[in-house]
């Protein structure tokens, strides 16, 4: 079926018209037209690109359709597009590819746009299946063709640029000629911007395919980028020098050692351009720098993981252009610093700071401390920050020992009268604290001397502006985190060590707890607190609690944060946001008391908490009742720890918690912390058993809560053993109801299939708890005959996962013992009898 070519067009630009009504109709047209006769639809699309009397916007979209008919990558789709291009007949095919090259030399830009874009797609569809042979040829001769406008040769790089973004399977000496031709292009020689510029972006794709290990395809590649590089005048020109610049960092990640040779040359180019500032430019050379970094920082890494790493990871050539890279890096530190619109060469040169560090090591301390002495004192606030800033991104890569002049120059910017400064330096302490100062691995920055002063003077810049606040409480939280693994030790000498803590605890609670009192105004609108909470939280885990002056300083905070909890639940939020901030606050107290009630359950000061537990229950029972999940669990993890805390005696408060025991309320977390408080109080809960029970059968009516449910029935048998028997019988019927293969069995939603997994999870661990908790083999023996039923079942299923087998297996592992139990009981009875 013929096109007329006039309605075609008409068709094109209708397709585009503000209108609903005629887009729509237009739309349809159109893929009625490439459905009935696809060939002549896409012959029409390619004449209508390469027609120069078509309006401008109909040649664009004829492009883009005709792109996406062919589109040869990634989806199913695209596979059917590729399947339907090569049914095309021969002659078809030819007469879009050639419409396709002809429109190259179009002085359109977006159609030779298009035009190289599809010419890229078809070159990945048809050069692996061994079409279009002469593809390359035909390219290359409009590159030599004299005479040639320079916009075809414009429009043959782009085109050049994408049938290299993929590999194509085309030969080596192919590859070369196409080096040549592109390399011609760059060269100054070439008078036209757009194509040498067109050249440079061409050569970024092709260079990936260059025989770099031949000396001379190497030479003169680097040559070219090296001359397209170097400085021109000019707005539009500095997009060459930025393309140059982007070659450059494409050669980085795999062929860096062989730019060896090139090294100062770069240097010195990359050097000129940072000096020169223009933005799109720098971040380009920076970029190029710490893609190096990045490598070797990779290399050696590896070399220290495989023994059979190249050796080549030492890379010793780096060291002398990096050092000399650091004082140009340092100078945009500098001049950069405070300017926000300079903010994007601010992050990327102290980013790349960082990874010369790490590469270098110590060779970069007494370059930094050049600077860091010479902006340090300065009347400008800007240059003792930006001298700040340089220490903090040096500290990763060189030794402890290097870095130790920096600590005084740390300490003294912590005082600065700058509030910026004092934040910089606060901040750097953070790092420090981050990096080189972990008693817990040994590692240490501080002498005992510098210690104590360092957390006298960080104490001070708590009771700063709320900017130096922030970033004090993340001071505090690494600090603490260093810490971590000591608080748990047995080894006494260890225990002196978390005790380095215990001396400021008290202080740091204080400066922590005041900065982010409640405002009666705006009581949820001050974000230091969940900065404050998160600190606090950590200091209470690492402390030692057998230190006296820790133990005080735990003991005064605990009725501190529950009156906080209590002014929270009793503020009236309005706002959305204030409602969201009033819970993020509930449940960060409670994290903060749970951590509290964990550390003094564990040492003699228990009895504060086992005293009167009442009142930190009804806390964390108020909590329960907020329309925030997050909230609603950490109160719930906080009764579980404070059941485990007080122990059987907390059967005498269990008249508080059922009051907030109900299945609105139940969540997965709330579920396991009910079965660990029946392991708690074991017989003593057995008054309450009956109204536990019957809530939780109410529970399984809702999906999510299933699983947790029923493996919550297995916690409670083993807790609560042959007493157990009374509940056996609907248990037992809730499972075999929950085991139904409806539930899991040919299912393929994911979400449905995740569920059926972990239905059947909770289902094993309810058989593992109820067949370990009951005592009379007679019960366990029916138990055990539905199970194998169960497991029977589960085999069937392909879509089980993993943790499923697993926990099947762990369970029949444990059964034998289980049998072995009762067996000992039967002949212990028959004995006695």
């Amino acid at each position: 079926m013929d096109i007329d070519m006039g309605t075609f067009t008409k068709l094109l630009l209708d397709a585009q018209d503000p209108d609903d009504n005629i887009r729509l109709v237009a739309e349809g047209s159109l893929k009625q037209l490439q459905d009935l006769d696809f060939p002549n639809f896409l012959l029409s699309l390619s004449a209508e690109l390469s027609k120069d009397a078509s309006p401008a916007k109909c040649r664009s979209l004829a492009g883009i359709i005709l792109k996406n008919s062919v589109e040869g990558k990634y989806s199913k789709q695209n596979h059917l597009n590729i399947e339907r291009w090569f049914n095309l007949d021969q002659l078809t095919r030819s007469k879009i590819k050639e419409s396709l090259l002809t429109t190259l030399g179009s002085s359109a830009a977006e159609v030779r746009h298009a035009s190289s874009q599809i010419i890229g797609k078809l070159a990945w569809i048809e050069i692996p299946s061994r079409q279009w042979q002469d593809l390359i040829g035909k390219l290359l001769g409009n590159m030599a063709q004299q005479g040639a406008s320079p916009l075809l040769k414009q429009g043959t790089l782009e085109a050049l640029e994408y049938v290299f973004e993929e590999f194509v399977g085309l030969k080596q000496n192919e590859i070369d000629d196409v080096l040549d031709a592109v390399i011609r292009a760059m060269k100054r020689a070439e008078q036209n911007y757009e194509v040498r510029l067109a050249a440079v972006k061409a050569l970024q794709n092709v260079l990936k395919f260059a025989n770099f290990a031949n000396e001379d395809c190497r030479n003169r590649l680097m040559t070219a980028i090296c001359d397209a590089a170097k400085s021109d005048e000019g707005e539009e020109k500095k997009k060459i020098k930025q393309g140059a610049f982007s070659c450059l960092t494409a050669i980085a990640p795999e062929k860096y050692m062989a730019l060896e040779p090139y090294m100062e040359t770069i240097l010195s180019l990359t050097s000129e351009a940072l000096e020169e500032g223009e933005e799109t430019v720098a971040l380009q050379c920076i970029k190029f720098w710490s893609t190096i970094c990045g490598e070797v920082i990779e290399l050696r890494e590896q070399k220290k993981r495989f023994a059979h790493a190249s050796s080549t990871a030492d890379c010793c050539f780096i060291e002398k252009p990096l050092c000399s890279l650091v004082p140009v890096l340092l100078k945009i530190v500098l001049n950069r610093e405070g300017d926000v619109d300079a903010l994007k060469i601010f992050t990327s040169a102290t980013t790349c700071l960082g990874l010369v560090a790490r590469t270098i090591g110590d060779a970069i301390v007494p370059l930094a401390i050049q600077f860091i002495d010479c902006n340090i004192e300065m009347a400008d606030w800007r240059s003792r920050k930006a001298a700040t800033s340089a220490l903090g991104v040096i500290l990763e890569g060189p030794s402890v020992e290097k870095l130790a002049p920096v600590v005084g120059m740390l300490i003294d910017r912590m005082e600065d009268t700058n509030m910026e400064v004092r934040r910089t330096a606060v901040c750097t302490l953070g790092r420090v604290f981050e990096l080189l100062h972990s008693p817990a691995h040994a590692k240490r920055f501080f002498t005992d001397e510098d210690f104590c002063r360092v957390m006298a003077v960080l104490s001070n810049c708590g009771k700063d502006g709320p900017e130096v606040f922030k970033e004090f409480c993340g001071a505090i939280y690494v600090l603490a985190r260093g810490y971590q693994s000591i608080s748990s030790e047995v080894d006494h000498s260890k225990k002196k060590i978390s005790s380095e803590l215990s001396p400021f605890l008290s202080g740091f609670i204080d400066v922590l707890l005041s900065a982010s009192e409640l405002d009666k105004e705006a009581p949820f609108g001050l974000p230091a607190s969940a900065y404050t909470y998160k600190a606090l939280i950590e200091l209470v885990r690492v402390s030692n609690i057998q230190d006296y002056k820790a133990e005080i300083a735990i003991r005064v905070l605990m009725p501190r944060i529950m009156r906080r909890l209590n002014t929270a639940l009793d503020a009236e939020a309005i706002s959305p946001s204030d409602k969201s901030n009033k819970y993020n606050l509930q449940a960060l107290q409670c994290d903060v008391l749970h951590a509290i009630i964990q550390k003094l359950g564990r040492s003699l000061a228990a009895d504060m908490v086992k005293e009167s537990p009442q009142f930190v229950l009804l806390l964390f029972c108020r909590v329960l009742t907020c329309d925030c999940s997050t909230a609603r669990d950490k109160a719930a993890l906080a009764i579980g720890a404070l059941a485990h805390t007080v122990g059987p005696k907390f059967v005498a408060y269990m008249s508080i918690l059922l009051q907030y025991y109900n299945v609105k309320v139940f969540s997965p977390i709330y579920i396991e912390v009910i079965g660990n408080i029946f392991h708690v109080l074991g017989d003593e809960i057995l008054p309450y058993c009956d109204y536990m029970m019957d809530v939780l059968y109410k529970g399984l009516s809702k999906q999510r809560l299933k699983p947790q449910i029923l493996a919550c029935f297995g916690e409670i048998a083993l807790a609560i053993g042959e007493d157990f028997e009374e509940y056996l019988q609907v248990v037992m019927k809730k499972l075999k109801e929950a085991a139904n293969p409806r539930y899991y069995a040919n299912v393929f939603d994911e979400d449905k299939v995740n569920y059926g997994n972990q239905l059947r999870q909770g289902i094993f661990k309810a058989y593992s708890g109820i067949l370990r908790g009951i005592k009379d083999p007679k019960s366990g023996l029916k138990v055990a005959a539905d199970l194998v039923e169960f497991i029977e079942t589960v085999c069937k299923d392909k879509n089980r996962d993993a943790s499923v087998t697993s926990t099947a297996v762990a369970l029949l592992s444990e059964f034998g013992s289980t049998v072995e139990t009762w067996t000992d009981g039967l002949i212990s009875k028959l004995t006695n009898d």
